[in-house]
């Protein structure tokens, strides 16, 4: 572990120490001891950033699914009571603690972790600490991966407080196994836990589902573009494609995806109620990775551009541009079964050099991210 993260877990337990001591009815465990180290794939500056980030997104992280911050980190932090009762149904006390679940996937591996951590734990005064147990547990329920031999841990009030932390739950899948050509497995990690008091008379309290984790693991190859081989991504992120008015060598393109979201009556085909999908996750746009349905959506873009500015629009080493992009399957030819008369979409001729820029970044895009075939993403544009 390095000395960044052992001080920044101290600290956050010196913290936790302080203000539990200063609590009314509750009882503290020993005084911890150090944290278990972190996987070879997350450094610690790694786990520090997604941790603060994670707390500045608190709203989102204490969702059953957690906040993704990217396809390749997503988090988990929520605060716990749980209400124990006898075997009549007579109150007999509580606990409470912060979960927090740190998942790390993999570009270039088929790999995810999760870092998981349980902290700030308290009791009231009528349980003692030795017969207080919580059970934080991970599932594995896939022929296609290989789990962690540990994936649960069951511990003690004061067992937590001494070590917050759960040995890392690594799952890989084999390169080779999957459906389809780009041999994907998709794999959704949920994590449940149950609190005891083991006094022989207290009734369990179960949580199943208290977090979930949607993994897809692919070996997409040469397809994928500009991409890795192979990778895991988290699919409940939809990755935004941001695209630049100035400075970035593609102003045309970028000018043009802004007319057709934000001022359709700048675009062609011309047609009342126009509303480009893309902007949001609500109304994202699609991957298409098949190229003659590709080349479809083009050609029928070519032909607005040629209907509205004839066949000499090319003169000037200018190009069709299009919006929605031709691989997706918003495209002019896919979206409206083969009529881009009436498509929510745009083609304009724009100088090759832009469009030629603009093309290589969503090629980049696709690949840092790993959008594969009907993958949903979103597009801004920023001055």
């Amino acid at each position: 572990m390095t000395q960044r993260l052992m001080t920044w877990t101290r600290a956050r337990r010196a913290l936790a120490a302080a203000a539990a001591a200063i609590t009314l009815g509750t009882t503290l465990a020993a005084a911890p001891a150090e944290a278990a180290t972190v996987p070879a794939g997350v450094s610690a500056a790694m786990a520090d950033d997604l941790r603060t980030e994670c707390g500045r997104h608190q709203a989102e992280a204490g969702r059953v699914q957690g906040w993704a911050r990217s396809r390749f980190e997503q988090c988990y932090h929520s605060t716990e009571k749980v209400n124990l009762y006898d075997t009549n149904g007579n109150y007999y006390g509580y606990f409470d603690f912060e979960l927090w679940i740190l998942a790390f996937a993999y570009d270039g591996s088929r790999r995810v972790d999760y870092v998981t951590s349980v902290e700030n734990v308290h009791q009231s005064t009528s349980l003692s600490d030795d017969l207080t147990f919580l059970t934080i547990r991970f599932d594995c329920r896939s022929s296609e991966v290989t789990c962690s031999a540990n994936l649960s841990r069951t511990d003690t009030i004061r067992g937590w407080y001494t070590k917050s932390t759960m040995d890392t739950i690594t799952i890989t899948s084999p390169d080779d196994v999957g459906t389809g050509p780009y041999k994907i497995v998709d794999f959704m990690e949920t994590v449940g836990f149950t609190g005891e008091y083991r006094n022989g008379n207290t009734r369990p309290f179960y949580k199943d589902t208290q977090a979930i984790n949607r993994v897809r693991f692919d070996s997409a190859n040469a397809a994928l573009g500009n991409g890795k081989f192979k990778g895991a991504v988290f699919t409940d992120n939809a990755p935004r494609l941001e695209l630049h008015l100035s400075g970035a060598g593609y102003d045309e393109e970028a000018r043009h995806v802004d007319d057709t979201l934000h001022h359709p009556e700048r675009t062609f085909p011309a047609m009342i109620g126009k509303n480009a999908p893309g902007e949001t996750t609500d109304d994202p746009l699609h991957r298409l990775m098949d190229k003659d349905r590709a080349d479809a959506n083009h050609s029928a873009s070519v032909s607005i551009c040629t209907d509205i500015w004839g066949p000499s629009y090319t003169a000037g080493d200018m190009e069709c541009d299009e919006y929605p992009f031709k691989s997706t399957y918003e495209g002019s030819s896919v979206s409206t079964d083969g009529h881009p008369g009436s498509w929510h979409g745009s083609a304009r001729p724009i100088p090759a050099s832009d469009n030629g820029k603009g093309g290589t970044e969503l090629g980049k895009f696709y690949g840092a991210n790993r959008v594969l075939d009907h993958d949903p993403f979103t597009v801004t544009v920023v001055p």
